[in-house]
């Protein structure tokens, strides 16, 4: 018996990886749900994820950048 495979995220966007098994570059298509870890954390850009990864950490967002001042 099988242990269901938990979803890490839909992708909303289209992204190129490295295959982290056969370390080749892969394309994965807005609309694929990713479950590999190793992969999910070569996807850094949030915007490429339909909503928040699960595997980002709620416990330390980044603020956004305040502009410099002249």
């Amino acid at each position: 018996m099988s242990a269901a495979v938990k979803s890490l995220g839909v992708l909303a966007a289209t992204v190129h990886i490295l295959d982290p098994t056969e370390r080749t570059p892969a394309v994965l298509l807005a609309g694929t749900d990713v479950t590999d870890p190793a992969v999910a954390e070569q996807i850094t850009n949030p915007k490429c994820w339909s909503g928040a990864p699960s595997t980002a950490d709620p416990a330390s967002p980044k603020a956004p950048r305040k502009p410099k001042t002249a």
